[in-house]
């Protein structure tokens, strides 16, 4: 199939550059002036589409060439409206094992989209010429334009005028110092969009800015000259009807938005529910599926419910299906730095001060269980601080490229539970064999 999707992908030379803030800035302009846009973010993060869900009020989506394959990609930004704006991960040439695997520049190249590189101003003059001309050259490239970020009005001429005199890219404006716009971090990343009162005036507040210091029209050409996207059509076949319980609040927020959808063309209905403010789960689920989060955060909260608990309690111990990831899997432990948590699994988890388990991983099941069979192995993702101590080994997990091992995981006829987040457009088969058992749950023995 062919599409013509206008897009643009927005990197730059390293996280911490100023991709979120000018992305979620350039998304709620360009939906000021009436342009139907959807926002995309490469790589696993879950906190960064938040951010462009908040400025369009529509869900975000990834799109990862480790967890999915090329034609994938290609499927879901062709699912755009009418322009697809894409913030990259890290640095442009960074992906898996200091190669240029799965990075932004990948996903450029494979779906011929443009990019503007974010270029930090703050220090720098001659220098930047140097960067700049090493991240044109260092390989083939779809580099279109450059956003001077944290410079002045008046220098932005001198050093506009410094680049495009001497190198073969356009600068397309600025973004200035903004007070009072600095997206804060935690252990997982940003602090989320939902945790941020002002988050709605912070986005309006650089789509002003944005109006004013760069060239909207330039951007929208770069992205209308792509190329249309050649794909062969993904087919999500309808299983069977079922009701899927997802948690969903401030403890649990961490979802991949094509997971969801995967499960509604599968045929089930999504209910959302909240482990913090619900005192029950909803009626007449036949499967759960509690993602990571900031359990952490809410621990007596949490602990407190324990009605909530109860419930929870009563459709596991009648074999409900449930997959439970990271903070969800943490949560269904028997306790998270010494609160006690709903002890669905044997086992409590502490937080520590470093990363346990960082980036992308290759899964290999152990055993027969819901989602896998002895044997198969599975693209997927980590990123936690905390750690469990129960030796739990039905899954041995690996960094690609690398001769790095552990193991990990709890897997039973009904249950998924382990850190590594799962991807299901990495094979439906992960979606297909949860909807499969939900459907056949039987719920009036409950």
């Amino acid at each position: 199939m062919n599409k013509k999707i206008s897009r643009i992908l927005i990197s730059a030379f390293s996280s911490g550059s100023g991709k979120t803030t000018f992305t979620m800035g350039l998304l709620r302009l360009l939906q000021k002036k009436g342009i139907k846009v959807s926002s995309y973010k490469c790589g696993p993060d879950y906190i960064d589409t938040m951010f462009h869900s908040k400025a369009l009020g529509i869900p975000s989506r990834n799109i990862d060439l480790f967890l999915s394959d090329e034609n994938t990609v290609k499927n879901i930004l062709a699912e755009a409206e009418n322009m697809a704006v894409i913030e990259g991960v890290m640095g442009f040439y960074d992906g898996i094992a200091f190669t240029d695997s799965a990075s932004a520049s990948h996903i450029s190249r494979v779906t011929d989209t443009p990019c503007i590189l974010i270029v930090d101003v703050k220090g720098k003059s001659a220098t930047l010429k140097a960067l700049i001309t090493g991240m044109l050259r260092y390989r083939k490239n779809n580099i279109k334009g450059i956003i001077l970020n944290r410079i002045s009005k008046a220098s932005y001429p001198v050093y506009k005028n410094m680049i495009e005199s001497e190198l073969p890219v356009k600068v397309f404006g600025y973004m200035p110092e903004l007070e009072d716009c600095t997206l804060k971090s935690r252990h997982l990343g940003l602090i989320t969009a939902e945790e941020m009162a002002d988050i709605n005036s912070i986005i309006d507040k650089v789509a002003e800015e944005l109006e004013k210091s760069i060239d909207l029209d330039c951007i929208l050409l770069a992205a209308e000259k792509a190329p249309d996207l050649e794909y062969d059509e993904l087919e999500i076949n309808l299983i069977g009807r079922c009701r899927i319980g997802i948690a969903y609040d401030k403890a649990f927020c961490f979802h991949y938005a094509d997971n969801i959808k995967v499960l509604e063309k599968m045929g089930a209905e999504i209910v959302y529910f909240s482990p913090l403010e619900d005192t029950a789960l909803p009626e007449n689920l036949d499967g759960l599926i509690f993602y990571g989060g900031y359990p952490e955060l809410y621990l007596e909260k949490l602990s407190a419910n324990k009605s909530f608990i109860e419930s929870l309690k009563k459709v596991y111990n009648n074999k409900i299906p449930l997959i439970a990831e990271c903070g969800g899997f943490m949560y269904i432990s028997q306790s998270i730095d010494n609160m006690e948590m709903a002890s669905l699994i044997k086992g409590s988890c502490t937080m520590t001060n470093k990363l346990q388990n960082f980036g992308y991983i290759e899964l290999t099941s152990h055993k027969d269980s819901m989602l896998f069979k002895k044997g198969e192995t599975f693209p997927a993702h980590e990123f936690h601080y905390s750690v469990i101590d129960e030796p739990y080994s039905d899954c041995i997990m690996r960094k690609p490229k690398s001769l790095k091992s552990w193991q990990g995981v709890y897997l039973s006829d009904h249950v998924y539970a382990g850190y590594p987040h799962l991807y299901f457009l990495s094979n439906l088969k992960l979606a297909e064999r949860f909807i499969i058992k939900a459907i056949h749950y039987n719920r009036d023995i409950e």
